[in-house]
């Protein structure tokens, strides 16, 4: 399925959000902090991929983890949107003339007191990026159908402000996809409902 396939699903279908609950009785009380992340889909062989990045080991929060691109609001952001699109320019070189913008999926909230807005852009056929080696160490596709499928996903198990959560990782040649990211891409998946 290519992306323009998943954007007309994409399109006719509500927001799902199903960490939304599980996440707001076990969090903390501080308050949240607004962030934004790109979904960036490009078709390689007339298939739909997301184009992901792996941290470096070196920073000093999530170090090597699995990620969108994407990051803090910022004052000189005029909105989430243009928080997206900048992250996106920084980390991977890719201008804002290179995505279209087709929507955005529910919010989420973070355990670390973060409320990510996650929208998805189709990025223009033959986009070069370029990984800025500060902020990411590599940069990679993943399949968009691969993704869908609910064989591919194992539970995680881990231990939160006393309470035991139970979240869905995917292997990557670059690591465990995991956590926030997981999620986001899980609910972005399910509102397409793809037959697998």
């Amino acid at each position: 399925m290519n992306s323009q396939q998943l954007m007309a699903r994409f399109q006719l279908s509500a927001p799902i959000n199903e960490h939304a609950q599980q996440i707001q009785s076990i969090r903390s009380k501080r308050p949240q902090r607004a962030s934004a992340v790109m979904l960036p889909l490009i078709d390689i062989d007339n298939s739909a991929h997301i184009l992901l990045c792996k941290r470096p080991t070196f920073l000093n929060h999530h170090p090597g983890e699995i990620c969108l691109p994407g990051g803090k609001h910022e004052l000189t952001d005029t909105n989430l949107r243009h928080t997206a699109l900048r992250e996106l320019n920084e980390e991977l070189n890719i201008a804002p003339s290179n995505v279209t913008i087709v929507g955005q999926l529910a919010d989420y909230s973070t355990l670390t007191g973060f409320t990510i807005t996650p929208y998805v852009g189709l990025l223009a056929p033959n986009t070069f990026w370029q990984a800025d080696k500060n902020e990411v160490a590599a940069s990679f596709l993943l399949q968009v159908s691969a993704l869908a499928n609910v064989n591919n996903w194992h539970p995680i198990n881990f231990e939160r402000f006393g309470k035991i959560i139970t979240l869905q990782g995917f292997s990557t040649p670059y690591g465990l996809l995991w956590g926030a990211t997981a999620s986001i891409i899980k609910n972005f998946t399910k509102q397409l409902a793809i037959p697998v």
